[in-house]
């Protein structure tokens, strides 16, 4: 019977890489200091500071990307009023479908993949940099915190998926930094809402502030130079439409991404999951590990996909806005497919907690017919892309 809990005292190989992962569109480091209303306040302790009253990250909350989820966090608590579906769509995340034959959860890491990351910080009017140095890293880590703005990486506890640091403070004479991972849920919360550890996975003196925020001790985390990074930086931001318009350019190149040597994309992609889930139960519960995280992933993904176009529908006029509504209303029709085969609550919010029920033959079978679907939906919606790019007007 597969598990599909993320184990943090044991990380796939996969969540051991070798070597530094190839990540597309880093942002380079430029002048200019970010000037914004901090939704939280910034409060000093211990000889360091932290950012007061960032929310708990939670899979199953339509935030299952754990990249868009934490930059989201990040984003709000920085002054900027944008949302997860938002944030979503100007990345590209919100069209990727992404996997690996085995079947391993981080297969949706979207870095694996291509997407337009560089958007959301144009878009926003931010310069997102990174990097080289680890002395620098975790200088810059402290003068963003002293600025109110969280910093974003990969793996800064348990296994590597994204975090954020929300403060940082001098214990025994050493720098510690501290915040929130999506596997603090994973925890038991208690009605205040705080975090009670426990000894097998966090110590005591492991969490930090009333917030309940948890050491990072593996800060600067993954590949640091590639993935840590941070917002603190201006830019001048680039129209909301040209945003728009990045997005789908990715959103059409992405989809036919050749298969790699681990990850599969777009149709590729669902193949894997129909084949995996069209299996009997012997070999279903042998190979598909994590099922309900990557359908919950691509629920999500797809939820985000049409509420980010519909929102987006006023910047663009006449046949084009025709052309866009046409592609939401597609999206959401791949959302209420998946939907309608399977409940959310049984997908990825699974991960907050340390058992859930393994889908039955029936199940299956509804979620293989909506996967069939949605695959020659996915090629109708990249038509429709296709021909409302060709009447894109500046």
């Amino acid at each position: 019977m597969p598990n599909p809990i993320k184990k943090t005292e044991q990380q796939p190989e996969s969540y051991s890489p070798k070597k530094k992962p190839e990540i597309l569109n880093i942002m380079e480091e430029s002048a200019g200091k970010i000037k914004m209303k901090k939704t939280y306040e910034r409060k000093t302790a211990n000889g360091g500071s932290y950012i007061d009253g960032i929310p708990l990250l939670r899979w199953g909350e339509w935030r299952d990307s754990s990249y868009c989820g934490c930059e989201t966090a990040l984003l709000n608590a920085a002054g900027f009023d944008v949302s997860y579906e938002e944030v979503m769509g100007l990345s590209g995340v919100c069209w990727q479908t992404i996997m690996r034959a085995d079947w391993d959860p981080s297969s949706q890491m979207p870095q694996n993949g291509r997407l337009c990351e560089q958007n959301v910080g144009n878009a926003l009017g931010i310069a997102v940099y990174t990097l080289r140095d680890e002395k620098k890293i975790r200088k810059q880590a402290k003068k963003s915190l002293d600025a109110g703005i969280p910093v974003l990486l990969v793996e800064g506890r348990w296994a590597p998926e994204w975090n954020i640091a929300c403060g940082c403070a001098l214990e025994n004479g050493e720098e510690k930094f501290f915040g929130r991972t999506y596997f603090d849920c994973q925890h038991t919360e208690n009605p205040q809402n705080t975090i009670e550890h426990q000894a097998v996975n966090v110590a005591a003196d492991e969490i930090h502030t009333e917030n309940g925020y948890v050491l990072l001790n593996k800060f600067p985390g993954c590949a640091p130079q590639a993935l840590t990074r941070f917002y603190d930086k201006s830019c001048k931001p680039i129209p909301r439409k040209d945003a728009l318009r990045v997005s789908l350019e990715t959103c059409l190149a992405m989809f036919e991404l050749p298969r790699g040597e681990h990850h599969a994309f777009g149709g590729d992609a669902y193949d894997i999951l129909i084949e995996g889930l069209s299996q009997g139960d012997e070999a279903y519960r042998a190979q598909c590990g994590n099922d309900q995280y990557h359908i919950g992933s691509l629920m999500d993904a797809r939820r985000a996909a049409y509420v980010y176009l519909e929102s987006s529908a006023d910047l663009l006029q006449g046949k084009q806005k025709a052309l866009l509504g046409q592609t939401a209303e597609l999206y959401r029709a791949m959302f209420d497919k998946l939907a309608d085969a399977i409940p959310y609550e049984k997908t990825s919010g699974v991960f907050n907690r340390t058992s859930a029920a393994v889908w039955d033959t029936a199940q299956r079978e509804k979620l293989v017919s909506a996967l069939k679907e949605n695959k020659t939906l996915e090629k109708e919606v990249r038509s429709v892309i296709a021909a409302l790019l060709a009447e894109w007007k500046g």
